[in-house]
């Protein structure tokens, strides 16, 4: 059965704007399970490209986020953008290779190998160096880090671990 992933408060930044990036996100993602898991493709027919295209839209969100924090990054002249936005081009490359070998192989099914890929990959992103930019930002100019900043840190995926 798949496990649909849903957010968690406790994941949140506490800058409105970014999470509600990451809340679309992660409803998107929970949304491509359910019309593609395995349950789900007994009744489907049709486009055998729908679940790609699916996902590269997702991958289009996200790009679109990348493109938004980092406005925001620039918008309080942090300092390591440079590193966030190299692990933005990382992840886009990533997702850009996953994209290719799951076209080659012609995955029609999202099953909860694929999900847990795709899942680890979001995660690994809004609960590590997010939490970072969003300390930086509150230690300047909300008089300190939301206590569920540095907390989350115990739950960051282990996506890359896993994928070496």
């Amino acid at each position: 059965m798949t496990k649909l992933l849903t957010w968690h408060d406790e994941w949140s930044l506490d800058i409105e704007l970014l999470d509600q990036d990451h809340r679309a996100l992660i409803e998107q993602l929970a949304d491509i399970c359910l019309r593609f898991c395995p349950e789900a493709s007994h009744g489907r027919s049709g486009d055998a490209n729908a679940l790609l295209d699916a996902l590269t839209r997702l991958g289009e969100s996200m790009r679109a986020h990348f493109q938004r924090e980092e406005a925001f990054m620039r918008s309080f002249d942090y300092e390591c953008i440079g590193e966030h936005q190299c692990e933005h081009a990382v992840l886009m490359a990533e997702f850009t290779a996953l994209l290719r070998e799951w076209r080659e192989e012609g995955l029609t099914v999202f099953d909860e190998t694929s999900q847990g890929i795709i899942r680890d990959w979001l995660l690994a992103h809004v609960l590590g160096a997010d939490r970072h930019f969003a300390e930086t930002y509150f230690n300047l100019f909300g008089g300190g880090a939301p206590e569920s900043l540095g907390t989350m840190r115990l739950y960051q995926s282990s996506y890359r671990a896993s994928r070496r």
